[in-house]
């Protein structure tokens, strides 16, 4: 991974803003998991609060990426950041005065940030290759990533220590804060105008353009190879994050607020470090080998996980720190595993989408990834309420190794008739 891209002022910027926004969020989604458990200690409302959050990305998502080809994608992020700092800021207030927050007011801060989210992030997907160079993209990527994981990295520990001495207020402020730190960073990118805003707008217009993305999509074989196997792995893979672990920790395992920080930012080094590897893997790996072993190893530690909760385990030793260290040492080699999938996977959407129809593409395989994802965590939010966790881990784990198996051959076979189209096409280029 080169880091030279980071001293080039655009995307200095950008990580900056970035950086400071992300360790702002992180700090408030970790604050609010707990917050939740604590006022509820169901994890049947714990999922729904996660659930609820994928819905609006999922029913309006695949249209947001029209408005993100259409319209200025810099003003975009910078009225969205900005946005969502006044929004966040207004929950502090509320959250000071009333002395805490209802369920049903979380999940309309949820929703209102997903809105915002799901129009922000296509927007933002699109600025690193506007401002990178095609050949650049891995490396841009792994230092992103990087960048990022050193977020992620801070954000736990901060939000443990200051969640358990002062409460949610404070991490609202500080994510409030961040968001428009971010916007002020954004406003000063160079970012080259790619939008293409029609003359004349209306319905028609907004379908034709809605589906020259479904076009494109169907015609890459490889892409649509993709986004269904993400759509059956994110539906098993999904909520041993978004529940298994939190839910593992806090419910069975009992450690306090900081130990879970501090497993937290333990994982995050994954995240470090996996863009090291990133470029290695990505010369000397097809992107479909990648994805395969990637996904079989992820399900064979998932399965592995599932031991940690399990009676047996546990009644082999006096306290929780055994268990607690086990369950770190397992997330981190899953977490270093995605990872390096996630950035070539990166990287290669971003080779092969256009810049003028990437929002609309990416919006478009972000809803078809994730669209399991609320039926999921409902599914397994009850799931761990009913049955024992190490079963739950136990499926999710099986379940993913199965699929990959069955699916796999599938993808070697769109990579191969992708590379073919690829040779004829430089071919017929070439006479």
């Amino acid at each position: 991974m080169k880091m030279a891209s980071l001293l080039k002022k655009n995307f200095f910027l950008l990580m900056l803003g970035k950086l400071v926004s992300l360790i702002g969020t992180q700090m408030q989604n970790f604050a609010l998991s707990l917050y939740v458990l604590r006022i509820t200690g169901s994890a049947t409302k714990f999922a729904s609060v996660l659930a609820v959050t994928l819905i609006p990305q999922l029913i309006l998502g695949p249209f947001a990426g029209v408005f993100v080809d259409w319209f200025d994608r810099k003003k975009i992020i910078v009225y969205l950041d900005l946005a969502a700092g006044l929004l966040v800021g207004g929950y502090a207030v509320l959250y000071m005065v009333n002395g805490g927050l209802s369920l049903s007011s979380i999940y309309v801060l949820a929703i209102a940030l997903s809105i915002i989210f799901l129009i922000f992030q296509p927007a933002i997907t699109t600025v690193i290759p506007s401002i990178v160079e095609k050949d650049e993209l891995v490396d841009a990527n792994g230092v992103n990533s990087f960048i990022m994981s050193i977020g992620n990295l801070a954000a736990p520990a901060l939000a443990g220590v200051l969640f358990g001495f002062y409460g949610l207020s404070i991490i609202l402020i500080i994510n409030a804060i961040s968001f428009i730190f971010s916007s002020i960073c954004e406003m000063f990118l160079s970012i080259p105008k790619n939008n293409r805003m029609p003359e004349k707008v209306d319905a028609k217009v907004f379908i034709k353009d809605f589906g020259e993305g479904i076009k494109f999509v169907k015609a890459n074989k490889l892409i649509l190879n993709i986004m269904i196997m993400a759509l059956i792995v994110n539906f098993f893979a999904d909520p041993v994050f978004s529940i298994g672990s939190t839910y593992i920790s806090k419910q069975i395992i009992k450690i306090s607020d900081l130990q879970y920080g501090t497993m937290e930012s333990i994982i995050v080094i994954a995240l470090i470090i996996a863009p090291f590897f990133s470029s290695i893997v990505s010369r000397k790996m097809s992107m479909c080998k990648i994805i395969v072993v990637n996904l079989i190893m992820s399900g064979i530690f998932i399965l592995i996980l599932a031991i940690i909760p399990s009676p047996f385990y546990l009644n082999m030793f006096k306290g929780n720190t055994v268990p607690y260290i086990s369950m770190i040492v397992v997330f981190f080699i899953i977490v270093l595993i995605t990872t390096i999938l996630n950035i070539g996977l990166g990287a290669f959407f971003q080779q092969q989408v256009p810049i003028s129809m990437m929002g609309r593409v990416s919006t478009l395989m972000s809803t078809i990834c994730m669209a399991a994802m609320p039926l999921a965590r409902m599914i397994f939010g009850v799931l761990f309420d009913k049955i024992p966790a190490y079963t739950c881990i136990a499926i999710c784990g099986a379940a993913l190794v199965i699929s990959m198996l069955l699916l796999k051959n599938g993808l070697y076979e769109a990579e191969n008739t992708q590379e073919t189209l690829i040779k004829v096409q430089e071919e017929i280029e070439t006479i």
